[in-house]
C-alpha cells in the first residue's frame, strides 16, 4: 500500500535569516508574538529536522513507510510579513528553494507554494508561478493576517486563482492573536511556556483555524467558487464534531447561502490527522465526513512517528477506505496520479 502524507514542513536557513533581520526591526508586541512563537517550536523540533528535504528526511520515511511527503513552509513563513515586496521577494525565494529539492528527489516529494497575502493579487500570481513552473500541488495559508480572516473579500483572488488551477489550499494553524491569547489562555499562575503551548498547539490554534474554515463557507466563497477545494489538518481542527448543531442553528435563511454549513464543508474540504494516529477520531472522520474526504498526513517535524505505516495498516476499517485513505484520495486531489 502506497503512503502520502501531505501536511509535512521544511524551513529555509536563508530565508529564516532574512526574516530574522526583518522581525528584528517589528513593533514590541509582533517582537513578543514571534518571541513565544519561537521558543514554543524549538520544544517540538530541531533545524537540522525543518531544514533537510533529503537524505535525512528520506530516511525518516523509509522508517516509517511513507512513499511521499507533500511538503508546506513551516514556522517563520514570509507569508506573514507586511511589507508587500519583501513578503513577495522571501516567497518566491522560499517557494524556489522547495522546487530545487523537489526535483532531486521528484518521486518522494511535493510541495504546497508560500505565499505574499500581504498584496493578493502578487499573491494569486505566485501562486500560478508554482503551480504552473515548480508543479506545486496547491499551496497552504497558515493563521491569520494583520488580524483578518482570509474570508476578507481582499483576498478572494488567491481563493480564484486556487479554482482556476484545481488546485487546494491547506489552512493550517499558526499564531493567534494576541488580545484572544490572553483572554482565553493565560493565567498569571502558569508559566510562559505553559501559556504559548495551550494558546498554539496545545488548544488555542486549532480553534482559530477550526473557526476559519467556517468563516470562509459563512463568506459565500463556495457559492461564488463551488470548485474550491480546502485542507484542514487535525481531524478538521474540531468542526467535524459540531455540523449537525451549526446546521441546526445557523440556517440558510439566516447566512443567506444556498446549503446547510454540513453540506459546504462535506463537499469541499479534506480532513487530515496531521499526525494525531487515534483511531476513535478515524473512525469518526470517515463516519462524519466519508473515507473520500480523508487524506492522511504526519505533521513532520513537528511530529516525528515512525508509526505512520503501522497505524494505517492496523486501523479497524475497510480495505478500500485504507487505500483512499493512503494515497487514493490525495492523487485524484492533487493530480499525482496523472
Amino acid at each position: 500500500m502506497k503512503i502520502i502524507t501531505i501536511e509535512e514542513h521544511y524551513q529555509s536557513a536563508n530565508v529564516s535569516k532574512k526574516m530574522d533581520e526583518i522581525n528584528a526591526t517589528a513593533n514590541p508586541e509582533q517582537k513578543q508574538t514571534n518571541k513565544a512563537g519561537l521558543e514554543m517550536a524549538k520544544n517540538f523540533l530541531s533545524s537540522d529536522d525543518i531544514e533537510d528535504v533529503g537524505e535525512r528526511r528520506i530516511k525518516f520515511m523509509d522508517e516509517a513507510g511513507i512513499d511521499m511527503q507533500v511538503i508546506a513552509y513551516g514556522n517563520g513563513n514570509p507569508q506573514t510579513l507586511t511589507d508587500a515586496k519583501a513578503a513577495i521577494a522571501l516567497c518566491q525565494e522560499a517557494n524556489d528553494e522547495l522546487a530545487s529539492m523537489i526535483r532531486k528527489n521528484p518521486t518522494r516529494f511535493a510541495g504546497f507554494a508560500s505565499l505574499p497575502v500581504a498584496d493578493p493579487m502578487a499573491a494569486a500570481a505566485e501562486l500560478e508561478r508554482a503551480v504552473k513552473v515548480h508543479g506545486f500541488k496547491g499551496a497552504m495559508l497558515a493563521g491569520t493576517f494583520e488580524g483578518k480572516f482570509f474570508d476578507d473579500p481582499q483576498f478572494l483572488p488567491i481563493f480564484a486563482k486556487a479554482e482556476e488551477l484545481n488546485v487546494p489550499i491547506y489552512m493550517h494553524p499558526s499564531i493567534i492573536a494576541k488580545e484572544i491569547s490572553d483572554y482565553y489562555f493565560s493565567s498569571t499562575e502558569w508559566s510562559p511556556m505553559l501559556t504559548a503551548t495551550f494558546a498554539s498547539a496545545g488548544y488555542g490554534w486549532h480553534m482559530d483555524v477550526g473557526i476559519h474554515v467556517i468563516r470562509l463557507i459563512l463568506s459565500g466563497m463556495f457559492d461564488k467558487l463551488p470548485n474550491l477545494k480546502i485542507i484542514s489538518g487535525h481531524w478538521g481542527e474540531f468542526v467535524p464534531y459540531f455540523l449537525e448543531r451549526m446546521d441546526e442553528t445557523m440556517l440558510p435563511s439566516m447566512t443567506g447561502l444556498k446549503r446547510n454549513i454540513s453540506d459546504y464543508y462535506r463537499n469541499h474540504v479534506y480532513i487530515t490527522p496531521s499526525g494525531l494516529f487515534s483511531v476513535p477520531q478515524l473512525q469518526f472522520a470517515i463516519a462524519e465526513m466519508g473515507a473520500d474526504h480523508v487524506i492522511y498526513s504526519g505533521d513532520y517535524p513537528y511530529l516525528i512517528d515512525t508509526r505512520s505505516r503501522e497505524f494505517l495498516e492496523t486501523a479497524p476499517i475497510s480495505d478500500e477506505d485504507r487505500e483512499k485513505i493512503a494515497h487514493l484520495n490525495v492523487e485524484k486531489l492533487l493530480g499525482l496520479d496523472e
